[in-house]
């Protein structure tokens, strides 16, 4: 095939210098926050991939990084896979036994550090061998890091890297099936499984997230990515500004409310991407100091990683005029699978607010290039009735066909190339999908199942509760039993007698929890999403 028919990250991440060559991004890192424009994001991805040639980087080889959402950060992302390596984003939020074991398979020899992280770094270079070459990702703090490595190990300030390498003349030529990437899941159900990404699946998905009746991010947007770059590429975002030449600003590692609505304003923000958790705390500081922020640059939000409540859709709407798009997605697709804007055919925008606020609540219709099927245990179709339930299916343009190196979970890729998400879902006759539960977490009560998502869904709408989750306990009469694990608004409280007489007109009894456990705040994993392996291991019975 004909190099420039080949579907390659250079072809698409370095659009917006052509095209838009007086935006670019603005990064906050500990140092200071700076504007870098496109052009200068592509110089620097230049001299970045001289200087990784000169340590004899050749395609295939992982290059790790350890780092925050920055315009250094940047540079690896677009630098790596553009010169035929393997970019490989580390979770900056797990253990050091973690880190090593995923590197045992990678042996990654070059890792890119954010400067609060070179503790972290040392001891990871210490537990492997291979590690070659530790990057600094900026100045170090006061009284943050050592200075010197285990012998074999260089420590390179990024920026010194930079200025003492001149820009590669050519991008090389790659086969589009390369791989670019690999990513690790989030771990919010089990061990966390690694995914490679190539460069034709992560340029169709960046394509497919700038459609209009995606989330309609164009040129003329400034994006706010909250989602951590080290998580599933930070969903492509990074690469969909690159192409459509969006203004991106990337925030670092401060991701209090207050200092996130700050950035909102200061850049006026029109478009954001982010876990619910953070957009509810967004919403509680914006309540707890009414007029302190006026939010009307921003149109709208994307909420992923969980279904966002009806009174967050509602708030988010009435009280800011912000739209919430909710989306579905696994590491296993790239990862964004669906999106559910307000209105995407003439039929949803003919139908008032409070109409659309249902298929709102919903994680949407597959991207172009996705297929959703449910089925049943024995692989049978089920119909699309938005009332069935089965287990959710995709296949697609950008579905993996495996893990990395292997998993016990391996099965769950079909010979089809159908990938069983571990999702219940049901599809509507409109196409659109509504994740009923997991599969793990759904509670199998007297041979009935539970749905512990649309119990969270339910409470959580509660004005009392600032999270919510439900799991299973065991029980010995009828095998499993729900319990609700909440933490509460500020000054409010909440009964048992209260919550069940608040669930009974949606919900039979022997359907509601046996219990209700009051914490301080709910475990999160990595990634923002709730921790219900955690929550699990703490009430085991």
């Amino acid at each position: 095939m004909n190099p420039s028919r080949r579907l390659l990250l250079k072809h698409l991440a370095f659009r917006a210098a052509e095209i838009s060559p007086l935006d670019g991004l603005i990064s906050s890192p500990a140092d200071g926050e700076r504007f870098v424009t496109w052009p200068e994001v592509a110089d620097r991805s230049k001299r970045l991939a001289t200087a990784l040639s000169a340590w004899g980087v050749q395609p295939g080889d992982r290059v790790a990084t350890l780092a925050f959402n920055d315009h250094r950060h940047i540079d690896a992302y677009f630098a790596v896979p553009c010169l035929g390596a393997t970019l490989h984003p580390i979770n900056v939020r797990w253990n050091l036994e973690e880190m090593a074991s995923v590197l045992e398979h990678t042996r990654d020899r070059i890792v890119f550090v954010d400067p609060s992280l070179m503790d972290r770094a040392m001891a990871l270079a210490d537990r492997c061998p291979w590690i070659e070459h530790l990057v600094r990702m900026g100045p170090l703090e006061t009284g943050v890091g050592p200075t010197a490595a285990r012998a074999g190990v260089t420590i390179t300030d990024h920026d010194e890297l930079l200025q003492s390498s001149p820009p590669i003349a050519d991008w090389p030529d790659l086969e589009e099936h390369d791989v670019m990437a690999m990513c690790s899941t989030s771990g919010t159900t089990g061990i966390p499984k690694t995914v490679a990404y190539s460069h034709r699946t992560t340029c169709l998905h960046t394509m497919a997230i700038g459609l209009t009746d995606c989330m309609r991010l164009s040129g003329r947007d400034t994006l706010l990515a909250i989602v951590p770059m080290f998580h599933a590429l930070g969903w492509c975002f990074p690469y969909a500004c690159g192409m459509l030449g969006s203004r991106l600003v990337l925030p670092h590692r401060d991701l209090r409310p207050e200092r996130i609505l700050d950035l909102l304003v200061a850049h006026e923000v029109t478009a954001s991407v982010a876990v619910p958790t953070v957009w509810n705390a967004v919403l509680a500081a914006l309540s707890a100091s009414p007029g302190r922020w006026d939010l009307g640059h921003l149109e709208r939000i994307v909420s992923g990683g969980a279904a966002p409540t009806a009174s967050m859709i509602k708030t988010f709407r009435d009280e800011h005029g912000v739209e919430v798009i909710h989306s579905w997605g696994m590491t296993e697709i790239n990862p964004v699978g669906t999106m559910s804007p307000a209105a995407t055919t003439r039929e949803e925008a003919a139908l008032n607010p409070d109409q659309r606020l249902r298929h709102q609540q919903v994680a949407g219709r597959p991207l172009p290039g996705l297929k959703l099927e449910i089925q049943d245990e024995d692989g049978r179709r089920l119909p699309h009735d938005g009332e069935t339930t089965g287990r959710l299916v995709v296949s697609g343009w950008w579905v993996a066909e495996s893990y990395a190196f292997g998993h016990p979970d391996e099965e769950c890729f079909g010979p089809d190339g159908r990938l069983d998400t571990g999702d219940i879902a049901s599809i509507d006759d409109h196409g659109r999908m509504a994740i009923r539960d997991r599969g793990k977490d759904m509670i199998k009560s007297g041979g009935e199942w539970i749905s512990s998502l649309a119990l969270e869904r339910a409470i959580g709408d509660f004005s009392e509760v600032a999270a919510c989750a439900v799991v299973a306990r065991p029980d010995d009469r009828w095998g499993e039993r729900p319990i609700a694990v909440i933490s509460l608004a500020p000054a409010s409280s909440l009964d048992l007698a209260t919550l069940l007489e608040r669930l009974a007109g949606d919900f039979e009894r022997w359907q509601c929890p046996d219990d209700l456990v009051l914490v301080d705040s709910i475990p999160l994993t990595s990634t923002g999403k709730i921790d219900k392996k955690a929550l699990r291991a703490r009430f085991p019975s």
